[in-house]
């Protein structure tokens, strides 16, 4: 029973935390006058102490992905920022290389594709996309290794006149550096 009591405590912390990273000046803020948070998830420990994925609906009314790290005397630093499609759709923190070490995977749509963008840490430890793609579906399947591999099939409107729709299938296999076209 006590287990609950921790993650609904642990939650309202992390919310109030978040919360309490505005500013006025918003220079070195999480959050902007009018920026709505729209999903908050604390990342393992394996990206770093007290990091945090925030999906924020600006003031503007864009929605972008924020990665907040904790810095040098605790505060709360924006470290990663990316849009990759106009409407968010998930986010899963997963090892999606192989590796042992999480990545975070974000799913949006764009216009009529949907988007994937697969974030890892590079050698200095910054964020960068290993990943960042688009098409009509996208589909992860685990290979042996335990990477994933990533399915994306578009359209490819090589079709004659009255002809139905032609589609391809394009697989993104983990190289060792980032997802990459598999020639299979």
């Amino acid at each position: 029973m006590r287990r609950p009591v921790a993650i609904v405590v642990g939650c309202l912390l992390s919310a109030a935390a978040v919360t309490g990273c505005r500013s006025k000046s918003g220079a070195s803020s999480i959050l902007k006058d009018k920026d709505e948070v729209l999903l908050q998830r604390v990342l393992p420990p394996a990206l770093g102490d007290g990091a945090m994925a925030l999906v924020v609906k600006g003031g503007d009314g864009e929605v972008e992905l924020r990665l907040a790290e904790r810095r040098a005397g605790g505060a709360l630093t924006v470290t990663h920022t990316s849009r990759p499609g106009d409407e968010f759709r998930n986010l899963s923190v997963e090892d999606v290389t192989g590796d042992g070490k999480p990545e975070v995977t974000t799913t949006w749509l764009g216009g009529q594709l949907e988007v994937i963008e697969v974030l890892g840490r590079d050698a200095q430890g910054a964020w960068k996309a290993l990943l960042q793609n688009g098409g009509q579906t996208i589909e992860e399947r685990r290979r042996s290794e335990g990477a994933a591999s990533f399915w994306i099939t578009s359209r490819t409107y090589e079709e004659e006149t009255g002809q139905p729709p032609v589609y391809q299938t394009t697989i993104f296999d983990w190289n060792g550096t980032v997802f990459a076209e598999s020639r299979h």
